[in-house]
């Protein structure tokens, strides 16, 4: 398999913001897809893109003793590679899904992110680490007698979001975005082409333009925003007032 286009996808993607991702999904009508009210305790350098890979819990029962596929936790993070986002649903529990021994584990293993619906705790090591880790909140409770994980690499619910093994996750300051594969071209063109006239008009709006002109772009703006591709010229004040005539 030729891996250049995925490799393409993921730099294209990388120079996004989430916010950037989350605008070009919403105008290709996919909005349920940003993950909210997930603090970070790890560490963020900078935006983060990576595949899904999907851990999902399920509440103890008594008469269970283990999962039907043994300990899929540790057999997940065993087959992490490089980059690799891993997206827990941790039932949004007050019960550490994970702590220090796993994210070293996973720091070994390249992860580019952790990402829980639910609580970890080792927050001291998990800020030391080169990769961000979000959930809803700490806790010093393991999850041992309250859930057990379940399935791996299965469609799961991370803060209210579907998320399937493999999709792209785009994750900076501002908040988490699923990127479905099968849109991620469309998103990646999308977003650029919008990261263009965003530069227009953020240069507009510098040089005393009201935001009637500048944001969002009029129609009427369209040839100045062809002009300023190919010369970086901004208009005048009097040729914007002519246009609109």
């Amino acid at each position: 398999m030729n891996q250049r286009p995925v490799l393409q996808i993921s730099e294209r993607l990388g120079a996004l913001s989430s916010s950037d991702a989350a605008d070009a999904l919403m105008s290709l009508g996919v909005s349920r897809v940003v993950m909210n009210e997930l603090q970070n305790f790890g560490s963020l350098k900078g935006p983060i893109v990576g595949r899904a890979r999907t851990l999902r819990f399920l509440p103890e029962r008594e008469d269970i003793e283990s999962a039907p596929g043994g300990r899929v936790n540790r057999q997940l993070y065993e087959t992490v590679n490089p980059g690799d986002v891993l997206v827990v649903d941790a039932l949004g529990a007050q019960y550490s899904a994970m702590g220090d021994m796993m994210f070293s584990r996973l720091a070994y293993r390249g992860v580019g992110a952790i990402v829980v619906d639910g609580a970890v705790r080792d927050v001291g090591a998990a800020s030391s680490k080169d990769f961000p880790v979000f959930a809803r909140g700490r806790s010093a409770r393991p999850y041992f007698g309250a859930m057990q994980p379940w399935e791996a690499d299965v469609a799961v619910q991370c803060a209210g979001v579907l998320v399937c093994s493999g999709d792209w996750i785009v994750a900076d300051n501002d908040g988490i975005v699923v990127v479905p594969p099968s849109l991620a071209s469309d998103v990646v063109e999308m977003a650029e082409r919008k990261r263009i006239a965003d530069q227009f008009s953020r240069a507009l709006i510098e040089a005393g333009f009201p935001l009637a002109d500048a944001y969002p772009l009029p129609r009427y703006m369209n040839p100045f925003l062809a002009r300023y591709l190919d010369d970086q010229v901004l208009p005048t004040q009097e040729e914007v007032a002519a246009s609109k005539d």
